[in-house]
């Protein structure tokens, strides 16, 4: 009996360290960075959830010290009469506080262009994202399969 306490006890442990933060600088907490796996492509598309629990917002100003593209850009999926557009966000993208913002398909994301060779899943990739009131930090997307019918369409 206490054998299946203790390993419910470690099941509940583990659970719980998965749906945690993976980052934290600041009132910032950002959740599972992952990148697009590429094949025969020079662009990719990174994704994360960015929580603020702070009482005034942040900005996602840039992402830099990237090894794998020549080109970083914070990027905005739009749909404008039926047609999906994608837009660089130049003064950044807002985090409102007490708010969460998911960088994920078909919404915003980070747009690396020009890339220096394939994106390989289960690979780990460094950047750092640059916040106006947080400051920096540098994390690792992992790079994972794309799902579903979302593709990059930019060009280089």
């Amino acid at each position: 009996m206490l054998k299946k306490i203790l390993i419910t006890l470690s099941l509940i442990t583990i659970s719980s360290s998965v749906l945690a933060y993976e980052y934290k600088i600041g009132k910032l907490e950002i959740d599972h960075p992952y990148i697009r796996a590429t094949t025969g492509t020079n662009v990719s598309a990174g994704f994360m959830t960015i929580e603020n629990e702070g009482d005034q917002p942040d900005k996602l100003l840039s992402v830099t010290n990237v090894s794998f593209a020549k080109q970083v850009e914070i990027h905005e999926t739009t749909m404008d009469n039926n047609v999906m557009k994608m837009r660089p966000l130049n003064q950044g993208l807002t985090i409102p506080a007490k708010s969460k913002v998911q960088l994920k398909p078909g919404s915003y994301h980070i747009m690396f262009m020009g890339l220096t060779g394939p994106i390989v899943k289960n690979k780990k990739y460094k950047a750092s994202l640059n916040f106006e009131q947080s400051g920096s930090i540098t994390i690792e997307f992992s790079a994972e399969e794309a799902k579903g019918h979302y593709q990059e369409k930019h060009k280089d």
